[in-house]
C-alpha cells in the first residue's frame, strides 16, 4: 500500500499554497519514492474567489470581487469561480494517479466518497448529484477541482464548517445557478471548526484512495 504524508498548514496565503503544490507536483511525478505517492495538505485561507480554467470576462469580475476585500485569483483547476476564507477547511491532495493506479474520474469520486463519509462522522447525510462537489439536498456543502499535470494531481476542495456563507451570495459558485450553500456549523446548529473534520477527511482519504495516511511527525 502507498502512503501519503499529511500536513496542516493552519491559515495560509493563497499564493503561497498554489506555489507549495507546485512544487510538491514536481517532486512526485516519479513514482515509487520510498513508496510516497504524495502529500495532503490542509489549510485555511483568507477570503480569496478563485477563477477556474472556463471563467469568462476574468478581469471586470476581478475588480468586482477585489472591491469587496477579498483576493482573486485565476487558476488552472477545472470549474468555475468559488470562495475560500476562514472557517473553511481547504484540502489539497498532491498525489501520483499512476502509483495510486487511479484515473482522473475515479480519483475524483474518491474526494467525493471521502468527503461523505466525513459527513457521516458528524451524523450529516450528504451526496454526491449530477453537479461538482458534495450536496446536502438542494445546498452545496463542498466544491471540488482538481489539475492533473504529469500524473499528479492537485488544487482539491473546499468544504465548508464555520465559515461565513454570505461571501457566496456575491458570486454563483461554480456556475451553478438557483442553488445553496451549507456549512456543518450551520447543518448541525453548532460550530464546527475546520481542525475537528481533519481526522475524520484523513480517515475518508485513506479509505476511499486505499492509502496509509502518515502524519509529518512520523518518520517513513
Amino acid at each position: 500500500m502507498a502512503s501519503v504524508i499529511v500536513r496542516n498548514l493552519g491559515r495560509i496565503p493563497y499564493a503561497y499554497g498554489i506555489e507549495l503544490q507546485k512544487e510538491l507536483a514536481i517532486k512526485y511525478q516519479n513514482a515509487n519514492q520510498r513508496k510516497l505517492a504524495g502529500e495532503i495538505l490542509f489549510c485555511e485561507h483568507d477570503a480569496v474567489y478563485t477563477f477556474g480554467l472556463r471563467q469568462k470576462e476574468y478581469a471586470l469580475e476581478a475588480a468586482r470581487l477585489e472591491r469587496l476585500g477579498a483576493q482573486v485569483f485565476k487558476v488552472g483547476r477545472g470549474g468555475l469561480t468559488t470562495f475560500h476564507g476562514p472557517g473553511q477547511l481547504v484540502c489539497y491532495p498532491v498525489v501520483n494517479l499512476r502509483q495510486l493506479k487511479l484515473g482522473v474520474r475515479e480519483y475524483v469520486r474518491c474526494l467525493e466518497l471521502a468527503v461523505i463519509e466525513a459527513c457521516a462522522v458528524f451524523n450529516i447525510k450528504a451526496e454526491t448529484t449530477s453537479c461538482t462537489g458534495v450536496w446536502v439536498g438542494d445546498q452545496k456543502l463542498c466544491s471540488l477541482g482538481i489539475q492533473v499535470t504529469h500524473g499528479v494531481a492537485f488544487h482539491g476542495l473546499g468544504l465548508n464548517c464555520s465559515n461565513d456563507l454570505s461571501w457566496f451570495g456575491h458570486v454563483v459558485p461554480c456556475g451553478i445557478e438557483g442553488k445553496g450553500v451549507a456549512s456543518l456549523s450551520q447543518l448541525l446548529n453548532k460550530t464546527v471548526y475546520p481542525d475537528q473534520v481533519i481526522p475524520a477527511l484523513v480517515e475518508g482519504l485513506s479509505h476511499t484512495m486505499k492509502v496509509e495516511c502518515v502524519h509529518e511527525s512520523r518518520e517513513l
